[in-house]
């Protein structure tokens, strides 16, 4: 009786220079987020329509204006005291010019009036800054956006008497948000964020992340690596920051990316050279992998892992271009076995194409 041969299915290997992708997910952040509050006490004597909870406003617009009159009542008062001091100014001087008429040469500054021009000098100036001084509060009793932004809390209403720091609204910054992914030191290392010591965690290389939303994944967005966090968590992981800019070509025309959503990001890694792509479920225990040879045979070989990543493992070596790996097992695979092999599909390739992160980066650029 003829022995039955196993049919067993295969992938042919792929070797390349290319990027190993790292996976990743985190939550949306603003970039940036102010806290307006007033510089100076008063009665708010008028808000602006758009000063409303979930509000966008741009740089410069009015917010809320406070009362001005016990501010132009001050600038009065310091430019009355100003012009007094003037007048005691000119006074002195007048009195020093008739009282070193005559004067010996060894008389004292006290009898030259030089301490008296002095501190009459010195009142003009005190009185000068404090006009200035004056004025510049006038001017903080109108609030005006300090980014353009989002208003996400409102603290204050028409009518109002407010102290000064008082905390009147709180907005975010619409132009940039960030996201917090975590990675471990394997991750950190292929997509070249290790710094060393004394180097500041914003690098120059700053990787490419193509995100999306967990509940829509058609919604994509592009970012870049931009710094790495100086501290691990309680897991022994680093994050690194993906920022996000409204700005730029691809994302101008999309749905903001709000803070507090959860995303799950793809990060472009190095490019490595001839680095080896097969799929993750080829990979046996101990680093093994088993192949086809031209007789059919099986044979099993130790391979270098660089990276596993979700569909695929990545090899430094081990392999041979002409090896077709073997995709599924059964309990009798051993060397030497003789197999009735099959092309299975190439759906992992997907993971190692850099044509849709290419696609994102020409839209960018």
């Amino acid at each position: 009786m003829q022995a039955k041969v196993p049919k067993v299915p295969y992938a042919q290997l792929v070797v390349s220079n290319q990027a190993i992708p790292i996976y990743s997910r985190g939550k949306v952040f603003a970039s940036e987020v102010r806290q307006i509050t007033n510089e100076v006490p008063g009665l708010v004597t008028s808000v602006s329509d758009k000063l409303s909870k979930g509000a966008n406003v741009q740089k410069g617009a009015f917010l809320i204006q406070l009362d001005e009159q016990p501010f132009i009542l001050d600038i009065a008062q310091k430019q009355s005291e100003l012009d007094r001091a003037k007048l005691e100014q000119v006074n002195i001087k007048a009195k020093a010019v008739v009282a070193r008429k005559g004067l010996k040469k060894n008389a004292s500054d006290f009898a030259l009036h030089i301490p008296q021009e002095r501190h009459a000098d010195s009142q003009v100036a005190a009185a000068q800054a404090a006009l200035a001084y004056a004025k510049k509060q006038l001017k903080k009793t109108t609030i005006t956006a300090p980014i353009d932004g989002k208003i996400i809390d409102l603290n204050i209403t028409e009518g109002e008497f407010i102290r000064a720091t008082s905390s009147i609204a709180k907005i975010y910054g619409t132009q940039e948000v960030e996201i917090r992914l975590p990675l471990n030191d394997q991750q950190i290392d292929i997509l070249g964020l290790g710094h060393e010591r004394g180097e500041h965690p914003t690098h120059k290389r700053q990787p490419q992340v193509q995100l999306h939303s967990y509940q829509n994944k058609a919604k994509r967005w592009l970012g870049h690596i931009v710094r790495t966090e100086g501290e691990r968590d309680l897991n022994q992981l680093l994050y690194v920051i993906a920022q996000v800019s409204s700005t730029n070509a691809f994302n101008a025309n999309r749905q903001p990316l709000l803070p507090g959503s959860f995303v799950e990001a793809k990060i472009e890694g190095q490019i490595i050279n001839k680095v080896n792509v097969i799929p993750r479920v080829a990979e046996q225990a101990s680093n093994n992998v088993w192949v086809i040879d031209q007789d059919n045979k099986l044979l099993r070989k130790t391979v270098d892992v660089i990276y596993r990543g979700k569909t695929n493992a990545y090899l430094r070596g081990g392999l041979d271009e002409s090896d077709r790996i073997v995709t599924g097992s059964f309990h009798l695979m051993v060397e030497g076995l003789v197999v009735d092999p099959y092309l299975e599909g190439t759906p992992y390739l997907k993971e190692t194409s850099s044509s849709d992160i290419g696609s994102l980066a020409s839209a960018v650029q």
